[in-house]
């Protein structure tokens, strides 16, 4: 075991040294944004063939190659100037980004072979590498692009500080996407475990309204006096309205409001969410709810957000479902069991 994990790495130090030598063999051909590019190709493949303790070394190693033989002064760890030091800190994290998302989707694909049939994980495995290719396209072009800036001399301070604050919300971007995956993974894979405990909802939609960027839209909260406590997982279900709600505030006009109510009935609590958007187109009620599937025009979207709704709430035995409104826009309710059940005179309290 000792000596497999070894090689993994002297395997990763042998491929640093290797995409080090194209890399210098095409230098006089290639910007040093494109050399750059080749080390981080080069990382997926390190992260998918090796894991993650060797990519890490491999992000590493290829930063200190960049920094030795393509910075000026050459062949010296020295650098002239500040925003040097700031393109290989973008590199450094830029790269082990990526070899995460390299590793986390085997981690998927594997799952996915030992929880289903051979067509449906082939066409399963088509999806998810579709869908997060097409995610990880825009934050990982704009992340390139800003530290491709960050490389010129002379670069104004405030122009650094802009540069620097798209980086910084890219990466935020792309670990949401490695998030929503990991959800969905423990999800399917049954490993979700709940951790019940009774809860005000009231106190759960607060929780999530300040998680979400209200924008400019009107945030409102509209819960029925006197309801009784909910026996939920609070983390789960907090996440599951900030999920709502950041669907809402993408579609909901600006200036218009989304509202966030609670009532009881019977039994349960209904909580739901409502927007004044273009609604939902009819027969998509029930595939909304379905892996990658986005609303029209949607170029942002994992398609994950809804589905990890569904999953946390039939974790609950409960149910989510999604419906337009008379006035315009959609409404999404779920169901919550209450601490004490009315219908079997039980308190989980």
């Amino acid at each position: 075991m000792e000596k497999a994990v070894l090689s993994r790495y002297l395997g990763s130090i042998v491929v640093t040294v290797l995409a080090t030598l194209l890399a210098k063999a095409l230098s006089v051909v290639l910007s040093p944004t494109d050399v750059v590019m080749i080390y981080l190709a080069v990382s997926v493949f390190v992260a998918v063939r090796f894991g993650r303790g060797p990519s890490v070394l491999f992000s590493i190693l290829s930063c200190a190659s960049y920094n030795f033989f393509f910075v000026e002064p050459l062949y010296t760890f020295e650098m002239y100037n500040r925003s040097s030091w700031l393109t290989l800190l973008v590199m450094l994290i830029t790269s082990m980004v990526i070899s995460g998302q390299a590793i986390n989707l085997r981690r998927q694909e594997q799952l996915t072979l030992e929880s289903t049939g051979a067509a449906e994980n082939e066409r399963i495995k088509n999806l998810l590498l579709s869908s997060v290719s097409h995610d990880l396209r825009t934050p990982l072009a704009s992340i390139t692009g800003a530290s491709s800036s960050l490389m010129q001399d002379g670069m104004p301070e405030e122009t650094v500080k802009e540069l620097a604050k798209s980086i910084h919300q890219e990466a935020e971007r792309l670990s949401r996407i490695v998030s929503n995956l990991l959800d969905i993974t423990h999800i399917e894979s049954g490993a979700i475990t709940l951790n019940r405990q009774p809860y005000y909802i009231d106190e759960l939609i607060g929780a999530a309204l300040s998680r979400v960027p209200s924008g400019r839209h009107r945030l409102e909260m509209h819960v029925e006096k006197g309801l009784p406590l909910a026996y939920v997982d609070g983390l789960l279900i907090e996440q599951v309205l900030v999920n709502l709600l950041e669907n809402a505030t993408k579609y909901a006009p600006q200036n218009s409001v989304i509202a966030l109510g609670a009532r009881r009935s019977g039994d349960e609590i209904i909580v739901s969410v409502e927007d004044g958007g273009p609604g939902i187109p009819p027969g998509d009620e029930k595939r909304i709810f379905e892996k990658f599937t986005r609303r029209a025009n949607d170029k942002s979207g994992s398609g994950l957000g809804l589905a990890i709704c569904e999953g946390i709430i039939k974790a609950h035995q409960s149910h989510i479902w999604v419906e337009n409104r008379a006035e315009g826009g959609a409404r999404f309710s779920f169901t919550l069991p209450l601490a004490v059940s009315v219908s079997e005179g039980t308190s989980h309290v």
